[in-house]
C-alpha cells in the first residue's frame, strides 16, 4: 500500500460520518451450527504437491506492500501494468526457474503461475505469456542453438510473446497469413503481412513489453507453401526498446478486463531475419535450399507445433478453478452473514439457509472440487506425456492428453462463468461493486473461454478423438486409450442398461455413480454415429456432414468425455480425504455425489430416452436438493480449508473476519472523492437552468 493511500485510509477511519459498527459475529454463529473438519488434510489434498509453494507464497505476498487489491481497484491501466511488472520481479527474483529445473520438474511452471493467480490473474496471465507461451514453444520446437535464448527467457533479460492469433484468424491456425519467405542468397527469412486482416492481433506483451516473440507464419520455400512453422525473432530493440526496422508495433487498446495485459498488434514490412531464427526441430532447411520435415503431414506437424500451448490450457483449468474458489469463498460467507426475512417475528435468516441459495451455490462447489481433481491430474499426467513426445512427436498418449486437455479447458471455463456470475447475482448489489472482487473473477473466467483455444473448437478435437478411436475399433484394432476404456461398440449392449434403484439412498453407489456417467458418452457415441450417419448423404462432403452434427450430438458427445474424466478424477480426490480422516472424508465426499447427480438432473432428458424412468428422476433430484442442504452447514468449514488470506481474496464483503458491513464502508470512505461536491457542478446548474419552471 502507497504512504498516500495508506494516509487516506486512516483519515476515512478517523472520520467516518457512518455510526460506528458493532462487531459482527453472524459468521462465527452460522461455523458454530456444524462440526470442525480437518482443514489440514482438506487443503493438502486438494493442493496436492502445489500446497507447500502456495503457503509460502501466500506468505511472502502477504507481508508485502506490493500486494494490495484496495489500492488496485483505484489504478488506472499504465501504473497498473508497472506495478504487476514489480510484483512479479519482487516474486520471480526469489522462485527463479530454469532449463534445467523444467526439465527435471515441468510442474513447478504451472505451480509457480497458479500460486500468482491466487493473488490476482492479471498477474499471472503477464507471466504466462513469457514463461509458457513463449518459451515453451521455443523449448519443444527449437534446437540446441536455441538454448541461449531459453537462458535468457528464464533470467528476464528478454521478455517473450506469443504472436499466433491473427485479426483475421484464431481458431484455424493452418490459415494464417503472415508469411516468412526463405532467401536462400542471404538464407535468411522475409517476414511480411501482406493484408490488415494478417496483423497479429491481441497478442500478451507486444503492446508495451515484449522484445521478443515466437512468431507463427506460414513458411514459403521456392514460392512453395510449406505450411506454418514457428520462429523466435526479435521485435524491439534491446537498449533503447522502440520497434526494429519493419516491424510495426501498438497497444490493442482498452478491454473489458485485463487492462493490465497490454495486448498489442504486430505488422512487418519486408522484416528479414537470420536462418537460425526458425525453430527446426521438425523441418529444416538443407544449406542447398532443400526443405526437410520428420513429419511430412502438414496437419499432423502443426498440431505437434501447438504443444506449447499445454501449459497456457493447463493454467485456464487452473485459473478458472481459482476464479471458482475466490467468488465462492465470498459468495458463501456474504450468505452466511446477509439476513433476510423472519419466521414469525423472529430473528432474520441467514440468506444461506434457504433452500434456492443453497441450489445456486452449493452444485458450484461440487464442480470446483471436480475441477482441481482434474487440475492435478493434469500436470501428473504432462509430466508422463512429456518425456514421450520428446523422442515421439505423433505418440498416441499425447493425441489422448491433447483430447483431455481441450475438454477440460472447456469445461473448466464454462462452469467458472457459470459460477462467477452466479456468485455474483447471489451477492446482490454489493456483490456488483468493485470492492467485492466479483467483477475481477467473473470477467477472468469471460476471457477464458476464448483464449488459449476457443471452446466450440476444442470440444470438436476432443469429439474427433473419441471418432478415431472407435473408428480403429471398428476395423478390429482395439482401443488403447485409458479415459475410453468402458466404450461399447455394440448399441444393443448400451440400450440394454437400465438403472435399478428406487431409494434415494441407493443413489449414494460411486459405482452407480461413475456407471451413468459412463453410460452418458456411450449414448451420446451412438446417437452421434446415427446423425452422421443420416447426414452423410446429405451433405456434399464429410465437412458439411460433420459441420451439421455438432448441435445436441459431437459437442455434447465431448462435453460428456470430459465430464465422465471429472467425475472420477473427484472420486479419487475425496477418497483421499477419506483415507485419511473419515470423518471429514465423508463431508467431502458428498461433493462427488452432488457433481455427478447435478450432471444427470441435468441431463434428465438423456437418461429418461432409455436408463431411467420419471420417478428416479424425481429421486435424482431430491438427492441433489438434500446434498445441497447438507453440505450448506458444512460449506463454510470446507471453504475456509482451502481459501486463500484475506489480504490475497482482497474482497470487503467475503473476508474471514466477518465484518462484512463494516469493511465496505471502510473500503468506500477510503475511495477517492466519497464525499466531495461533482467536478462537473457547473454543468449541473447549467442544465438546471436551461429549462424555465412553469
Amino acid at each position: 500500500m502507497s504512504g498516500c493511500h495508506r494516509l487516506k485510509l486512516l483519515q476515512s477511519h478517523l472520520v467516518s460520518k457512518f455510526p460506528v459498527s458493532d462487531h459482527d459475529s453472524s459468521l462465527a454463529e452460522y461455523l458454530s451450527r456444524s462440526q470442525e473438519i480437518d482443514k489440514t488434510t482438506v487443503a493438502e489434498v486438494y493442493f496436492g504437491s502445489f500446497y507447500p509453494k502456495i503457503v509460502e507464497l501466500r506468505n511472502k505476498m502477504c507481508s508485502s506492500p506490493l500486494f494490495d487489491h484496495t489500492e488496485d481497484v483505484e489504478l488506472s491501466r499504465e501504473p497498473l501494468r508497472q506495478k504487476i511488472i514489480e510484483q512479479l520481479g519482487f516474486l520471480y527474483t526469489s522462485n527463479q526457474l530454469t532449463y534445467d529445473i523444467d526439465m527435471k520438474d515441468p510442474a513447478k511452471k504451472s505451480e509457480f503461475l497458479y500460486c500468482l493467480g491466487e493473488y490476482c490473474q492479471m498477474t499471472s496471465t503477464r507471466f504466462v505469456v513469457h514463461i509458457t507461451l513463449y518459451l515453451d514453444t521455443i523449448q519443444n520446437l527449437g534446437t540446441q542453438k536455441h538454448r541461449n535464448s531459453i537462458d535468457r527467457a528464464y533470467c528476464l533479460k528478454d521478455y517473450g510473446s506469443f504472436a499466433m492469433t491473427e485479426l483475421g484468424h484464431g481458431s484455424n491456425v493452418a490459415g494464417l497469413e503472415t508469411t516468412a519467405t526463405y532467401d536462400h542468397k542471404t538464407r535468411e527469412f522475409i517476414i511480411n503481412s501482406p493484408r490488415p486482416t494478417s496483423a497479429k492481433w491481441l497478442i500478451g506483451a507486444v503492446g508495451k513489453t515484449a522484445n521478443m516473440t515466437s512468431l507463427f507464419a506460414k513458411l514459403i520455400v521456392d514460392g512453395v507453401d510449406k505450411g506454418v512453422h514457428a520462429f523466435v525473432i526479435p521485435i524491439r530493440d534491446y537498449e533503447t526498446h522502440q520497434p526494429l526496422p519493419g516491424v510495426i508495433l501498438g497497444d490493442c487498446g482498452k478491454k473489458i478486463y485485463l487492462d493490465g495485459v497490454d495486448n498489442g498488434f504486430l505488422i512487418f514490412n519486408d522484416y528479414r531475419v537470420p536462418y537460425d531464427c526458425l525453430l527446426d526441430r521438425l523441418s529444416q532447411i538443407t544449406t542447398d535450399g532443400k526443405f526437410k520435415s520428420s513429419i511430412k503431414n502438414k496437419e499432423k506437424r502443426l498440431g505437434i507445433m501447438l504443444g506449447g500451448l499445454i501449459r497456457g490450457r493447463i493454467a485456464v483449468v487452473n485459473g478458472s478453478e481459482v476464479c471458482m474458489r475466490h467468488s465462492l469463498t465470498i459468495a458463501l460467507r456474504f450468505a452466511a452473514i446477509k439476513k433476510q426475512f423472519s419466521k414469525q417475528n423472529g430473528p432474520e435468516i441467514p440468506i444461506l439457509d434457504y433452500q434456492t441459495q443453497q441450489y445456486r451455490l452449493i452444485p458450484h462447489l461440487a464442480k470446483m472440487f471436480g475441477i482441481k481433481s482434474c487440475g492435478i491430474f493434469l500436470m501428473e499426467e504432462f509430466k508422463n506425456v512429456r518425456s514421450k513426445t520428446f523422442d515421439d512427436p505423433e505418440c498416441n498418449e499425447l493425441a489422448e492428453y491433447h483430447s483431455i486437455l481441450s475438454a477440460m479447458k472447456n469445461i473448466s471455463s464454462s462452469f467458472a462463468v457459470a459460477a462467477t456470475q452466479e456468485c455474483r447475482e447471489a451477492t446482490g448489489g454489493m456483490g456488483f461493486q468493485a470492492y467485492s472482487r466479483l467483477n475481477s473473477h467473473r470477467n477472468m473466467s469471460d476471457v477464458h473461454t476464448t483464449w488459449e483455444g476457443d471452446n466450440t473448437v476444442l470440444i470438436q478435437q476432443a469429439g474427433k478423438f473419441i471418432f478415431k478411436q472407435v473408428q480403429r475399433a471398428f476395423k478390429g484394432i482395439k482401443i488403447t486409450a485409458p479415459s475410453l476404456s468402458y466404450l461399447t461398440l455394440d448399441l444393443d449392449q448400451v440400450k440394454s442398461f437400465k438403472v435399478d434403484f428406487s431409494t434415494e439412498e441407493e443413489l449414494y453407489n460411486e459405482k452407480l455413480l461413475i456407471e451413468l456417467m459412463e453410460y452418458r458418452v456411450n449414448w451420446l457415441l451412438h446417437q452421434s454415429i446415427a446423425k452422421l450417419q443420416e447426414n452423410g448423404p446429405k451433405f456434399d462432403d464429410m465437412f458439411d456432414a460433420w459441420n451439421n452434427t455438432q448441435v445436441h450430438y459431437l459437442q455434447d458427445l465431448g462435453k460428456s468425455y470430459g465430464e465422465c474424466i471429472i467425475a472420477k478424477q473427484l472420486l479419487k480426490l475425496v477418497n483421499g480425504v477419506l483415507e485419511k480422516n473419515q470423518m471429514t472424508g465423508a463431508v467431502i465426499k458428498k461433493l462427488f455425489y452432488l457433481f455427478v447427480l447435478e450432471r444427470v438432473e441435468k441431463n434428465s432428458g438423456l437418461y429418461l430416452e432409455n436408463a431411467f424412468n420419471g420417478s428416479q428422476i424425481r429421486l435424482v433430484k431430491d438427492a441433489e436438493v438434500n446434498l445441497c442442504r447438507e453440505l450448506a452447514k458444512d460449506s463454510l468449514h470446507i471453504i475456509d480449508a482451502i481459501a486463500a488470506p484475506d489480504k490475497i481474496l482482497g474482497s470487503a464483503i467475503g473476508n474471514a473476519d466477518g465484518q462484512m458491513y463494516s469493511n465496505i464502508i471502510k473500503a468506500v470512505e477510503a475511495s477517492k472523492r466519497v464525499y466531495d461536491p461533482p467536478t462537473w457542478l457547473p454543468i449541473l446548474k447549467q442544465v438546471r437552468n436551461a429549462i424555465e419552471l412553469k
